[in-house]
């Protein structure tokens, strides 16, 4: 194990690794299991990445040391989370673990410029550096300049295999990044040898008042809008698709509903 700092909060030598941001909570544990089986199962190296960063306080004691304080709570998280990876998976994966003087969004973010992916759990702990959803997990997503996996504390252990013969899906809305998300998703269909859903999601709109449109009377048109956007979809399916990805097999779902409870359900 490794705890090497650049003196700028930035850690090294994480080039094309799978980076985990890890605290005390039971979701950063399951983050640590899949990204150590996603490396695994990738042949990539795995880089352990706790934020140390401490935020100045007014009316600080004269003599106090928190950051040493927690600089010594991380070294003891770091050790725990190496022995974890050796013990569930091995001695042949490559394994280093680092602190960050940076805040946790900001370490993850800067780490994911190199990085082949970035995974945090989707809650973290109380304590002073969270990986909780709706904040650091959500704007790691949001800025991130790698593909970044959120998980959840209930996901299985990397050791039982990753996607257990489970399609990847993918939400595509027709922008430019949905069209990345998709090329990612194929390649990850085809590397696990899985087939991919495609989902697309709308919304019945709400007018002024609170009161909810009522399709009924335009069936026919939105059975025609929904034709159409199948269409769309699987024509950006066809775009997307490379020498790599032209047999994996894809269906498509245009469904009224939330976005994001579309792709959860």
């Amino acid at each position: 194990m490794s705890t090497r700092d650049d003196g700028r909060g930035q850690p090294r030598n994480r080039e094309n690794a799978i980076v985990v941001g890890v605290d005390d909570s039971s979701a950063s544990q399951s983050a640590l299991d899949w990204a150590a089986g996603e490396a695994q199962s990738r042949g990539l190296g795995l880089l352990v990445l706790h934020s140390v960063n401490v935020p100045a306080l007014p009316g600080s004691v004269k003599g106090s040391s928190p950051k040493r304080d927690l600089a010594a709570v991380a070294r003891q998280l770091l050790r725990a989370a190496t022995e974890r990876v050796a013990t569930r998976f091995g001695p042949g994966l490559d394994v280093r673990a680092e602190t960050s003087d940076l805040a946790p969004t900001q370490a993850l973010v800067s780490a994911s410029r190199t990085a082949a992916m970035v995974v945090v759990g989707s809650r973290g702990s109380n304590g002073a550096a969270p990986l909780s959803l709706g904040s650091v997990s959500t704007r790691v997503s949001a800025h991130a300049f790698s593909p970044v996996a959120v998980v959840p504390a209930s996901a299985a252990s990397g050791t039982e295999g990753h996607g257990g013969g489970r399609p990847v899906v993918v939400g595509v809305d027709g922008s430019s990044g949905a069209e990345v998300a998709l090329r990612f998703a194929l390649e990850e269909a085809a590397r696990t040898e899985t087939g991919l859903v495609v989902v697309h999601a709308w919304e019945a709109p709400v007018l002024i008042g609170g009161s909810t449109w009522d399709p009924a009377p335009h069936t026919a048109v939105l059975e025609a809008q929904a034709t159409g956007a199948q269409e769309s979809v699987r024509a950006m399916v066809r775009e997307a698709r490379g020498p790599h990805t032209e047999q994996v097999p894809c269906s498509v779902e245009v469904v009224r509903d939330q976005p994001a409870h579309a792709l959860l359900v």
